[in-house]
């Protein structure tokens, strides 16, 4: 991270601290150009190989190679004065520390099928825990009914019938849908619902190259950077995730983890 001998006034963040992107104000300045590189031979990445690290960043590294191209990466982010470059690294050192902030009050789950994730709202609404304790977002193509349209002025309510009838837990919580370019529409329940249109509307220029829009929004609901991008790749190929905040009523984050876990929740990685 830092500087190379590449473009003048360019800063490199290091592949392993990519999620601190997501935890940049709007504030920060935009850089001119984006690249993927090998910070030790300031040499640009080929496509494929972009894609590879990005499909392996997070996951369990299994061959060597794959390890080297972890540790030698770097998104390079060039800017159009000194001036500008400063204040993006002092934006960024801020937002790397807000990453590795204890985020311990929020249990995390992701489902496979939409009936368990059903069965986990429920069992949380029968042991007391209330719909603003509770998200959930998935990718809603995957569940909406075959004939559903988008029409114009639909409300929430709408929206839910439509979900909810094709078996996402949605009943007692609040739905909508955002449109994620290249992915599509996305759900989103309960408290999220109500937090994550503006997020996902101010995503700066560094995550979009990054096609992080989902992963910000979670770190905005306080998910930790690499969990977030974690869960981002699992949305996308349509699972369900699901997030109880336990500060807001004062839960046992480790029986919700179990309750969560008894219905097949899991925590990917794990």
């Amino acid at each position: 991270m830092g500087d190379t001998g590449g473009p003048a006034h360019a800063y490199v963040v290091k592949a392993e601290e990519l999620p601190a992107l997501y935890y940049l104000d709007d504030a920060h300045p935009r850089p001119d150009s984006l690249e993927w590189i090998n910070r030790g031979t300031d040499q640009k990445l080929r496509r494929t190989t972009v894609e590879m690290l990005l499909r392996t960043l997070f996951a369990k590294v299994q061959t060597p190679s794959v390890q080297k191209l972890h540790d030698s990466a770097g998104l390079r982010a060039s800017f159009k004065s000194e001036r500008e470059r400063e204040r993006f690294s002092k934006a960024f050192l801020r937002a790397r520390d807000e990453m590795a902030r204890d985020r311990q009050h929020l249990v995390t789950a992701i489902f496979d099928q939409p009936e368990a994730a059903t069965r986990a709202v429920t069992l949380l609404t029968v042991e007391g825990v209330s719909e603003d304790s509770i998200s959930m977002l998935w990718r809603a193509s995957e569940y909406l009914e075959e004939k559903y349209q988008r029409q114009k002025g639909y409300s929430p309510g709408s929206v839910a019938g439509a979900i909810t009838g094709a078996g996402v837990a949605g009943a007692v919580l609040g739905v909508g849908v955002l449109m994620i370019p290249g992915l599509g529409p996305v759900a989103v329940a309960g408290a999220l619902a109500s937090s994550s249109i503006a997020p996902v509307a101010a995503v700066s220029s560094v995550i979009g190259a990054t096609g992080g829009a989902i992963a910000k929004m979670l770190t905005d609901h306080d998910v930790d950077g690499v969990s977030a991008t974690l869960y981002e790749r699992e949305i996308k190929r349509g699972r369900i995730f699901l997030s109880v905040n336990t500060e807001v009523e004062e839960l046992d984050s480790a029986e919700i983890r179990r309750l969560l876990v008894s219905q097949g929740g899991y925590m990917p990685g794990e």
